[in-house]
């Protein structure tokens, strides 16, 4: 179906519908066209967050799974801000919304695992710190509930990396955590039955490769890529894990699954592909 007859439907569609196709469009990496999406919605209802959030997380993405860039940091942070705004307006006219609470806590929990990638911990602490009292809202009324699990996840990973040097910031704000607690909460999202179960696997996905943890790493990426089977930085990720646990051909296979899809809205992933497989072959791994 073609972009043109993609937007004669959506305007059929009540706004939360647009908003679950245009995040569907986000989640599948077709950027250029979410974006135009999520232009239309904010026009729409320039006052709901939802689209700003999902807009900031285009930059978080490529930040975290592609090149950490401060350019792509900074981008992030920037916009992120008009989600903060708006929902904490949001929240002001109506304290019992749980949607405005839980995308607070996870606006805050991404700026802070942005800024302490960023080695700014000051910034990772406030925002970590923030967002950790909107997760006790939502911990207040179900402890079980998988986005308060996310936020607490984060929270808890983002307390016990930070180095030990800086640690008394966390002692003088009374706050207790380290990674092993982040994970077990992260997990538990993971395997519930709410669509933030894909959150909480891309950051288990990103965490325990950056804790070396590369065979539990793949098998998240392996459950994206299957929900997900067009996101190519999902595709990339599965593939460069798999390159790094020796699976030579099931990350060939995976490089070249994002060198057909030739994703326009990233096209650096296509170029870094083509050159993993031209390497491969050169070193004799795989045949032409």
């Amino acid at each position: 179906m073609s972009d043109n007859e993609n937007s004669e439907l959506t305007e059929k569609r009540t706004f939360e519908e647009k908003l679950e196709f245009a995040i569907e469009q986000f989640y599948q990496t077709r950027w250029f066209y979410a974006q135009t999406l999520f232009n239309e919605l904010k026009k729409e209802k320039p006052k709901d967050p939802r689209p700003h959030f999902f807009e900031s997380m285009m930059p978080f993405w490529e930040y975290f799974f592609i090149h950490q860039k401060s350019e792509l940091a900074n981008e992030f942070l920037a916009q992120s801000e008009s989600a903060v705004k708006l929902s904490e307006q949001q929240l002001d006219k109506n304290p019992s919304d749980t949607t405005m609470v839980f995308l607070l806590s996870g606006l805050h929990g991404y700026r802070s695992l942005v800024a302490a990638s960023e080695k700014n911990y000051r910034v990772a602490m406030q925002s970590g710190v923030t967002g950790f009292s909107y997760t006790r809202q939502l911990l207040s009324i179900d402890s079980n509930r998988p986005d308060a699990q996310i936020g607490r996840g984060m929270f808890y990973y983002m307390v016990g990396s930070i180095p030990s040097e800086v640690r008394w910031l966390t002692n003088i704000a009374g706050i207790r955590g380290d990674t092993e607690m982040g994970f077990r909460e992260l997990e538990k999202a993971a395997e519930s039955d709410n669509t933030v179960r894909y959150d909480a696997m891309m950051m288990l996905m990103y965490l325990h490769e950056k804790e070396g943890e590369k065979k539990k790493a793949v098998e998240y990426a392996e459950r994206l890529t299957h929900r997900f089977s067009e996101n190519v930085i999902f595709l990339y990720k599965t593939a460069e894990l798999h390159r790094q646990l020796g699976n030579t051909e099931l990350a060939v296979e995976n490089y070249k699954r994002v060198i057909e899809e030739n994703n326009e809205n990233l096209q650096e992933i296509t170029r870094m592909s083509k050159s993993r497989v031209d390497e491969l072959y050169a070193l004799g791994l795989i045949d032409q």
